[in-house]
């Protein structure tokens, strides 16, 4: 894809958590649970999501965002997608936000690609990997500002990783901006909206939904 170097992108990098002890066909089925996801997210964000999630080294993954403050709903959702329809309860995320230029990217590799965002996330990830700091951190440019995001997508995927699957379900669509009764409806087999405002309730959707408008008008520049 043609990227303009000057222009601020976000990647996100991620890897599973205690993806080796698995079987092999658990360790199979998340791989397909990342692709599918994926493509999700490239239906759900359109032209801010140009190239699908590349998948590397079997439980590795990384995805650019042409629209940097799209990352935190797009990194929330992968992971709700994720634990909703994980083979193993156990089986989670760790994701890592970088924002900044992008040199290049080969079409269709987007592990490939290079440039200030790649490096921060990269780094990042390889951080938290070492040193279990987190689940969902942030990256940008070392200012004030972005070690307070930090901080708050930290918290964020604290939550996150207490998420049940019917937790993670209805966070799926409250972020794709479906509201109770369209969740409910869409329930492999309805249940009540009642029932969904329960779910969210329990996930923390409203400190979550709060964590990402806060996000979203910092990264825009509007706060």
């Amino acid at each position: 894809m043609q990227v303009h170097s000057f222009v601020d992108y976000a990647v996100i990098s991620g890897d599973f958590i205690g993806f080796s002890p698995l079987s092999a066909e658990n360790r199979q089925t998340l791989y397909h649970l990342v692709v599918d996801g994926g493509a999700r997210l490239n239906q759900l964000f359109g032209d801010a999501m140009p190239e699908p999630v590349d998948v590397f080294r079997g439980d590795g993954w990384q995805m650019l965002l042409a629209e940097p403050a799209a990352a935190m709903r797009a990194g929330l959702y992968f992971r709700a997608f994720i634990r909703a329809h994980a083979p193993v309860r156990q089986a989670d995320i760790r994701m890592a936000v970088g924002v900044g230029p992008v040199d290049y990217v080969p079409p269709g590799n987007v592990s490939g690609g290079d440039g200030a965002a790649f490096r921060r996330s990269g780094k990042m990830l390889e951080s938290m990997s070492s040193s279990g700091s987190g689940s969902f951190r942030f990256a940008m440019d070392g200012s004030a500002a972005a070690r307070a995001i930090d901080g708050m997508l930290v918290l964020t995927g604290a939550i996150a990783g207490r998420w049940t699957a019917n937790q993670a379900r209805a966070v799926m669509g409250a972020l794709a901006g479906m509201t109770q009764q369209q969740i409910a409806g869409a329930w492999d087999k309805p249940i009540s909206y009642q029932a969904v405002g329960m779910h969210l309730k329990r996930a923390g959707w409203g400190e979550i939904r709060f964590a990402v408008d806060v996000f979203e008008n910092l990264i825009r520049g509007n706060a």
